[in-house]
């Protein structure tokens, strides 16, 4: 089967990616529609509860997997060269600062209205709204953006060029205006224009949702609420332990899972068909809090310096990995380039040591470095659900008071892992995160992460501070597609010079199918929902 392009959101994936998977290489199965079930059903998984369903309210990973189902994008975007596709839209156009959209006629919500250009208008404008608090604002949608419509036509302004414009916005889950006008309607259940709608909602356990009548606007024309295979009832499980995902995939009680680390291997020996895709699986995020030692640029890099991220990478990954080269790693990627090679320290301890000397760091009688009264003291917050990911964290925790910190270790599952960093109530419990994985397939879409205001204000939770970083970032905001590259990798680099985040490892992470294929390749973990087909 010809794996077809994705609808897909320029993802922000908040939450933990290293057992999710996105991409595709080989046929899931189901060679002609003579091989699809009618009005079957169709079981899958997140690693983590979604929380609010508000598309434009959430980007947790989970959030966005539900979102799939239930809430459509004016574009259909490919996986592997991002040429888009018809969706909402049937017809679009880019000129510099502005992006002009023809909606398709009869498109209806959820709950019976019709979902118009001036819907489409009302939820770029609703993100633009600073008062609505949408994780988007910046990230997919510029901030100067201003959107109008006139019948079917869409248009969206913004004040200056920016970068992939055409598919940050094309690719962004729209809600219908019951949603918009009162937010709180969806947090625990749907009501947007796609092919499924929420029935149920069990906090930590499943979703379940049923197949709509009437629906024909799906990507690129291939799937309506009739379209043999499509299923009639979609259950999310949410299963946090690795290998509990595998073996759910391997008896069939879950019809597509994603497999990641040391359980990829008896999954594959199975015979189970797969779509594989690289991801990012390991991240060190230093907060930069004022109270902790962490804030120290010297601190950061000699604990970056401490750690051989060649070892730590094979260790995190079961030696199924690579070295990252770029923030954003989730294909199809916007910018190919390598900003970490030569800019990321080296492993040397002896060096490690000198840094921290250096900044005024001494003894203390119990052997931990201190400065000024404070001890080098680290609360370090990783991913306990696999053996590679414990034993990643058991390596630095050592190499760490090997330089002479005092370390803890607190792990946990994904939704563990984001309250005590992403949405941790005290910005100071945490120094250190190498379980969150913040990422995404363009490099524009991190910048409200690692600047600007801190919670509860901003999503900078790590309370980075690099005017580098915020002057170059601002200066590749305005220049369109691939002229800001260039701009971004400097960026970057600027994050990484003063070790405020360091990206570290990527994965081959499957989704492993069994009695179901997808049209479309996963991204970041997400399958789309008009895609999916349930097999005889």
């Amino acid at each position: 089967m010809k794996v077809r392009s994705v609808p897909t959101a320029a993802l922000v994936t908040i939450g933990v990616l290293t057992v999710a998977s996105c991409g595709s290489s080989s046929d899931p199965g189901g060679e002609s529609s003579g091989d699809y079930a009618k009005d079957g059903s169709f079981t899958t998984i997140v690693n983590t509860d979604p929380g609010n369903l508000h598309p434009l309210i959430t980007n947790l990973t989970a959030t966005q997997a539900i979102n799939s189902y239930t809430n459509d994008s004016l574009l259909a975007i490919d996986p592997k060269t991002r040429a888009a596709g018809s969706y909402l839209a049937e017809k679009w156009s880019e000129n510099g600062t502005s992006l002009n959209f023809t909606l398709k006629k009869g498109i209806t919500c959820e709950d019976g209205t019709t979902f118009t250009a001036q819907t489409a208008a009302n939820n770029i404008n609703w993100v633009v709204d600073k008062t609505n608090g949408s994780p988007w604002l910046g990230a997919s949608v510029p901030e100067t953006a201003v959107a109008t419509a006139d019948g079917d036509e869409l248009t969206i302004k913004t004040a200056e060029p920016a970068p992939f414009l055409l598919e940050r916005i094309g690719a962004l889950k729209l809600a219908c205006q019951a949603a918009l006008d009162d937010p709180a309607s969806v947090r625990s259940s749907s009501n947007g224009t796609g092919l499924f709608k929420v029935t149920e909602v069990v906090a930590n356990d499943h979703v379940t949702l049923e197949r709509r009548d009437g629906y024909n606007w799906g990507p690129n024309g291939e799937t309506t609420s009739d379209t043999l295979g499509v299923p009639q009832t979609v259950t999310i499980k949410i299963v946090t332990d690795a290998a509990t995902t595998a073996n759910l995939v391997l008896t069939g009680t879950v019809n597509a899972a994603p497999v990641a680390g040391a359980d990829i291997e008896r999954v594959e020996a199975s015979g189970l068909e797969s779509m594989t895709s690289n991801t990012l699986s390991g991240q060190f995020i230093f907060n930069h809090n004022a109270a902790l030692p962490t804030k120290d640029e010297a601190v950061r890099s000699a604990l970056v310096q401490a750690i051989d991220l060649d070892d730590y990478t094979d260790i995190n990954t079961g030696g199924k990995g690579s070295r990252a080269t770029a923030l954003a790693v989730v294909d199809p990627r916007a910018c190919d380039y390598d900003s970490v090679t030569g800019v990321v320290p080296k492993f040397d301890m002896t060096a490690a040591k000198k840094t921290l000397a250096d900044a005024g760091w001494k003894p203390g009688s119990d052997g931990v470095l201190t400065k000024d009264g404070q001890p080098l003291q680290l609360t370090v917050i990783f991913a306990n659900y696999r053996d590679t990911t414990s034993a990643a964290a058991e390596y630095a925790m050592k190499q760490w008071q090997e330089l002479g910190a005092k370390v803890e270790l607190r792990g946990g599952d994904n939704n563990f892992i984001i309250s005590n960093t992403f949405a941790a109530k005290d910005l100071t419990s945490w120094s250190i995160s190498i379980g969150l994985t913040v990422q995404s397939d363009t490099p524009s879409i991190f910048v409200p992460y690692f600047s600007g205001p801190v919670p509860p204000a901003g999503v900078n939770f790590a309370s980075i501070d690099n005017p580098e970083y915020t002057e170059l970032a601002a200066k590749a905001s305005v220049l369109p597609g691939q002229e800001s590259c260039s701009v971004w990798k400097e960026a970057e680099q600027a994050l990484f010079t003063s070790s405020d985040v360091v990206p570290v490892s990527t994965s081959p992470n499957f989704m492993f199918f069994n009695g179901a294929t997808s049209l479309y390749a996963p991204i970041g973990g997400t399958l789309a929902g008009p895609g999916i087909r349930v097999l005889k």
